[in-house]
C-alpha cells in the first residue's frame, strides 16, 4: 500500500503511511474533566487496548488524563484505519461515560489530532513526552506512580537501548497541542 493524504471536512489533511508511527492527542469537549475518576481512565484504556488490537495498531505509549489523552502507535498496513480506531474508542467511551452520568447524547469528545512521525528524533522525543505527560500536568512527581500512562510498563518491558535513547532525548521543543 502506498502513502496517501486524506482530507476530512473542517480538518487539515491526514497523512497515512503503512506501518508508520503516529501520535494522537484528543480532548474532551471544552476541556471538561470527564475522565477524572479512575474507573473512567481504566475503562478508556481497556477500550483503547481492545480496539487497537482488533484494528492492528501496536501501542507504544499512552497517557490518559482528566480531560485528554495521548497515544503513540504503529499503524498496520492500512494506516487509514486510524480514523476508525479513534471513532470506535471515542464512541464506546462516550456512551459509557454518559450512562454513568445519566446524560444520554451528551458530546464527550471534542476533536483529535494525529501526527505521522517520520523522523527518529521526533518519534523518540514524543515517546518520552507521552510517557512523562502526567508529570507535565502536575498529577505526579514521578510518572512511574501514575497508573494511567505507559511509563512504568515501558520501564519494565522496554529494550534498554531504546529506553536510553528515549530518556536522553530533549522534549523542551516538542510541539504538541497539549493546552489542557
Amino acid at each position: 500500500m502506498e502513502d496517501s493524504y486524506r482530507t476530512y471536512l473542517h480538518t487539515p489533511p491526514h497523512y497515512f503511511v503503512p506501518n508508520a508511527m503516529y501520535m494522537v492527542t484528543a480532548s474532551t469537549l471544552e476541556k471538561q474533566p470527564l475522565l477524572g475518576e479512575s474507573r473512567r481512565k481504566e475503562f478508556f484504556l481497556q477500550i483503547l487496548f481492545e480496539r487497537s488490537h482488533l484494528l492492528g495498531w501496536n501501542l507504544e505509549a499512552w497517557a490518559v488524563l482528566n480531560n485528554h489523552h495521548h497515544f503513540i502507535a504503529q499503524a498496520p498496513e492500512d494506516a487509514k484505519t486510524l480514523k476508525k480506531l479513534i471513532q470506535q474508542v471515542h464512541s464506546i467511551t462516550a456512551i459509557q461515560f454518559n450512562r454513568w452520568d445519566n446524560t444520554p447524547g451528551r458530546q464527550v469528545w471534542q476533536n483529535y489530532w494525529d501526527t505521522c512521525l517520520t523522523y527518529e528524533k521526533s518519534y523518540l522525543a514524543r515517546l518520552r513526552y507521552v510517557h512523562e505527560n502526567p508529570v507535565k500536568h502536575g498529577l505526579v512527581d514521578n510518572a512511574a506512580n501514575y497508573p494511567f500512562c505507559s511509563y512504568k510498563w515501558f520501564m519494565e518491558t522496554g529494550n534498554e537501548d531504546l529506553k536510553q535513547q528515549v530518556f536522553n532525548q530533549p522534549i523542551d521543543k516538542v510541539n504538541v497541542f497539549d493546552d489542557f
